[in-house]
């Protein structure tokens, strides 16, 4: 495989990616852009298959809270909000698809470097049910690292 690319920055504050990738005798590339006002980051990028990927990140609209807000063009149904709250000790996650009848996706952790909890379940609203739902624990002391999970 071979790989360039190039990185250009305004003043302004907005970069410019252009890649392009050789894998055997195809050809791949994108071009990346990245927008940054005030708390507000916009990312685009465009691949050789005409796809647009745009996931626009708003932190601290409110304190601790960072929103991300992510879709594809022209994929009607790829549109996604996740809102996460980060603290010291502990981190929430939830997201949902912008669809009729989205997943809905929920995370949390919470713990020290010793000692450590979590939980990730998501939600079909379509078909009313859990479609996921796994718990772990993970517990680190010195040479022992101790994990469980419930996949």
């Amino acid at each position: 495989d071979q790989k360039f690319t190039l990185t250009t920055y305004s003043p302004t504050g907005v970069a410019i990616t252009s890649s392009r990738t050789k894998k055997g005798e195809l050809f791949l590339g994108d071009v990346n852009t990245q927008l940054k006002n005030k708390n507000i980051t916009t990312d685009i990028k465009a691949d050789t298959n005409s796809n647009i990927f745009t996931t626009i990140t708003v932190n601290e609209p409110a304190p601790g809270v960072k929103a991300i807000l992510s879709f594809k063009v022209p994929e009607q149904t790829s549109g996604k909000v996740e809102l996460q709250n980060l603290h010291e000790y502990a981190g929430i996650s939830s997201s949902v698809g912008l669809k009729a009848n989205p997943i809905v996706n929920f995370s949390s952790v919470i713990g020290t470097n010793a000692l450590a909890f979590g939980a990730d379940i998501s939600f079909d609203t379509k078909l009313g049910e859990l479609t996921k739902s796994n718990v772990a624990v993970n517990f680190v002391k010195d040479d022992l690292i101790g994990s469980f999970d419930s996949k």
